[in-house]
């Protein structure tokens, strides 16, 4: 995500998709969370990019598969006892779902509980932070 997006960054962006480059994103987050609240997030700027080019962006990034993937293939995990962790619905915890993997969504981020009733598909677990996920582990340990 450019925080310093300028006027004249986005036009660029627009006339090199519009000439044939490739429009690739690692991620559409419409807002990041931050101390202020949530602000616009780089599904903002692909919004922009999309309506100023009518091309719709590659996602490579959370919720598609690929990353997930890639990530149990490095570090050599089994699929069966890998647990993706998220605080966003819709792209952290979606992308577990697409990949076929289990998932705990800490409710210390953009989702809440609330937002489990907007969607047909769920977490596998749902824990307020990641202490209580630590916490968990150390039970299950002894």
């Amino acid at each position: 995500l450019d925080r310093s997006v300028t006027w004249d960054k986005l036009a660029d962006a627009a006339l090199h998709i519009r000439a044939g480059a490739k429009f690739i994103a690692t991620n559409a987050d419409t807002t990041l969370p931050t101390e202020r609240g949530p602000v616009p997030g780089n599904g903002a700027i692909l919004a922009a990019l999309q309506s100023a080019t009518q091309v719709s962006p590659l996602i490579i990034g959370k919720p598609e598969p690929i990353m997930y993937q890639q990530a149990i293939k490095l570090l050599k995990t089994d699929p069966e006892k890998t647990i993706a962790i998220g605080d966003r619905l819709n792209t952290d915890i979606l992308g577990a779902v697409n990949t076929g993997i289990r998932s705990i969504m800490v409710l210390t981020g953009i989702s809440s509980k609330e937002d489990l009733n907007s969607v047909d598909y769920q977490p596998s677990w749902i824990m307020p932070d990641i202490q209580a996920i630590t916490k968990a582990l150390q039970t299950n340990d002894s």
